[in-house]
């Protein structure tokens, strides 16, 4: 049976809270995977980058025994074997660092250390070769920033979890649309039922709405949330500091396919428990 339009067609209304309240998930959700993403990829690069990178400083305020002691590791390090390339840190880079810390002061009245880094090397096995070198420190980049590798896994799994419940919570408005669509169109789609018109026909001009004001929720919830991501990326660009906040084309991607990923969520919602409501109505 082919329903054509009548009167008992559910009339379309304007999108409502439903809509609302999947443009608030959608929002919800983008936020969360774009944090997850974020830090998925700040995570692989501190984890490769300073996994077996090495850190020897001298730190001596006397400048002449300073770069004497570091001409003297430089030139045990090429005698050395087992360890990575090794290069001193510019002064300019050592001043680069602490200058934000520090506003007002001269660098020049600073006994800034010397600073050198090596790819890889056993940080014990150089602090056993430079131990007899005063004011010296052996320090592993990797076990120094395990624990903030830790931190940004943990964040990351929260934005995660985050992003779930999103996606759930849409399930569950999608839910309670449809059952309140039921219950609103209940006498119009009982006369479709007894003119003949099956539960399958019935369920999709009901979630023929739904899906509408699904897609339209989904749309500002994208809309609003890459303008909160783009301005939050370019505030931590201003920064500096070695801050990347930069999305790849493939994280973008995903974000862009997330709320038509959540506009068939709803709509399969909707249109299932329809159709078992429908079926379990006499």
């Amino acid at each position: 049976m082919r329903i054509v339009g009548t009167s008992l067609i559910p009339q379309r209304r304007r999108p409502g809270t439903f809509a609302l309240l999947i443009a608030a998930t959608c929002l919800l959700m983008l936020l969360a995977a774009a944090l997850t993403l974020a830090l998925q990829g700040a995570a692989h690069e501190l984890a490769g980058s300073a996994a077996d990178r090495v850190l020897v400083q001298v730190v001596d305020a006397n400048p002449i025994r300073r770069d004497a002691t570091t001409d003297e590791i430089l030139a045990r390090l090429d005698r050395l074997a087992g360890f990575g390339s090794a290069h001193r840190v510019p002064p300019e880079e050592v001043k680069a660092l602490v200058a934000p810390y520090i506003a007002g002061v001269s660098m020049d009245d600073l006994p800034l250390p010397a600073m050198i880094e090596l790819d890889h090397g056993d940080s014990a096995a150089l602090s056993r070769a430079f131990k007899d070198l005063p004011n010296v420190q052996v320090t592993a980049a990797g076990a120094e920033l395990r624990p903030l590798v830790q931190l940004v896994g943990a964040l990351r799994g929260v934005s995660l979890g985050i992003a779930l419940t999103a996606a759930a919570a849409t399930a569950l408005i999608a839910m309670l649309a449809a059952r309140s669509a039921l219950a609103r169109e209940g006498p119009t789609l009982g006369i479709l039922h007894a003119l003949g018109a099956t539960d399958g026909q019935v369920s999709r001009l009901v979630t023929g709405k739904i899906a509408r004001d699904a897609a339209l929720g989904a749309g500002g919830g994208l809309v609003a949330g890459a303008i909160i991501i783009l301005a939050i990326a370019s505030r931590l660009a201003a920064l500096g500091a070695g801050i990347d906040a930069h999305l790849t084309l493939g994280a973008w991607s995903i974000l862009i396919l997330l709320p038509m990923a959540l506009v068939l969520l709803a709509t399969g919602t909707a249109q299932a428990t329809l159709l078992l409501t429908l079926r379990r109505t006499p």
